[in-house]
């Protein structure tokens, strides 16, 4: 059994946790630390990043995924705090998804990658096929809807797609969004050019969330007659936000908060094989793309975003930065919320019974310095 003392994030208080078999097994308020080094650390939930494309030069698209590499991803991403994560693939051919996604299963057999990955994201191919909206996915593999196509995929998958990001607006779209749900399927509305009138259909249809709000969109758009909005107003729906300090600007993001509060956002990376690298030219999923010294990246035939390069850990101490909100909200749009979406009711939140995925780190000027992560086969 092991004892961790620190400062509960959520309400400041002063905790000891006892752990045993990778669970929570008891969680005692205290007066006085034993360890006097717990008076600095603050205890949170392990994070959790729903759309993670790669990292360090490797993508999950690649044709010949080794478990090896996987794990040094699983690695990587636990020294930024994410104990939890969602690899995504992209618009591609149905061919290339298969390979892809069979890749994913095998390395989804070692204890250490099935501990960190609960299922995977699809982000397309069922997306909108104009300029700025379709974003860094290519337009030959844009396609409609096919249950059967998406079947062989989820099957190919060993039945861990977990979540789809579709545009609502394409034939056959509100009848597919139907289809997944009954399948315990989340749907997300992302890269799409939807009236409000066809994402009400959506969500009522069973779409739960929002793909990357506020990107995926063309760089010139009506004022008032777009996606952006609906989205917003509608309470229904989660969004998830690349907040890296690029894709979203600091008074979008306050009014965000308010609008949505912390309670309907998820901090997302977005994060593409370039995180990890030394800035400069690239190709990426077949496009030259350019990784800058701040870290964002840029697909200039398009003048848009091809994702994103820095940690989700980043995100959380942007989001406190830009509104003001407090520790406890900021953690939980990256655990908490994300766990309640996907029904990973034993992570996201400190409880006895709980997996013991947890963060340990210092916490001063806004920055969060993570001195050890927990995970459940320690």
């Amino acid at each position: 059994m092991r004892k961790i003392e620190g400062i509960l994030y959520s309400n400041n208080q002063k905790i000891a946790l006892k752990i045993e078999h990778g669970i929570i097994q008891e969680i005692e308020q205290v007066v006085d630390f034993k360890d006097a080094d717990a008076n600095k650390r603050y205890i949170a939930p392990g994070l959790i990043d729903n759309q993670v494309n790669g990292c360090i030069g490797i993508e999950f698209s690649k044709p010949d995924l080794l478990v090896t590499e996987m794990l040094d991803i699983v690695r990587m991403h636990r020294k930024h705090g994410v104990t939890t994560f969602m690899p995504t693939l992209i618009t591609a051919s149905h061919k290339s998804l298969l390979k892809s996604f069979a890749n994913l299963s095998l390395t989804f057999r070692d204890p250490e990658v099935s501990n960190a990955v609960p299922g995977y994201h699809l982000e397309g191919p069922y997306i909108s096929p104009e300029d700025g909206y379709r974003g860094a996915h290519s337009l030959k593999y844009v396609r409609k809807p096919n249950w059967d196509e998406f079947q062989e995929l989820n099957e190919t998958a060993e039945g861990n797609i977990l979540q789809i990001t579709l545009a609502p607006e394409i034939d056959g779209a509100i009848k597919f969004i139907k289809k997944c749900v009954q399948n315990n399927i989340v749907v997300a509305l992302g890269h799409h050019n939807a009236s409000s009138e066809i994402i009400e259909q959506a969500v009522d249809a069973g779409a739960k969330t929002v793909t990357h709000l506020g990107n995926g969109m063309a760089n010139m758009i009506n004022r008032f007659e777009n996606p952006f909005w609906p989205q917003i107003a509608d309470d229904r729906l989660m969004c998830s936000c690349i907040l890296d300090g690029f894709h979203l600007r600091p008074e979008i993001v306050k009014v965000l908060y308010r609008s949505l509060t912390s309670k309907r956002i998820i901090l997302t990376s977005d994060m593409t094989m370039l995180a990890g690298m030394p800035p400069g030219e690239y190709v990426w999923d077949g496009k030259d793309v350019l990784l800058t010294v701040d870290g964002v990246i840029m697909l200039p035939e398009q003048n848009c975003f091809a994702g994103a390069s820095l940690p989700l850990r980043k995100g959380v101490e942007n989001v406190m930065k830009y509104t003001g909100c407090n520790l406890r909200e900021a953690i939980d749009m990256a655990s908490k919320n994300p766990a309640k979406l996907y029904g990973l009711n034993d992570r996201g939140s400190i409880q006895v019974g709980n997996r013991s995925e947890l963060i340990l780190f210092n916490f001063e000027n806004g920055k969060i310095n993570i001195t050890e992560t927990v995970i459940t086969n320690d």
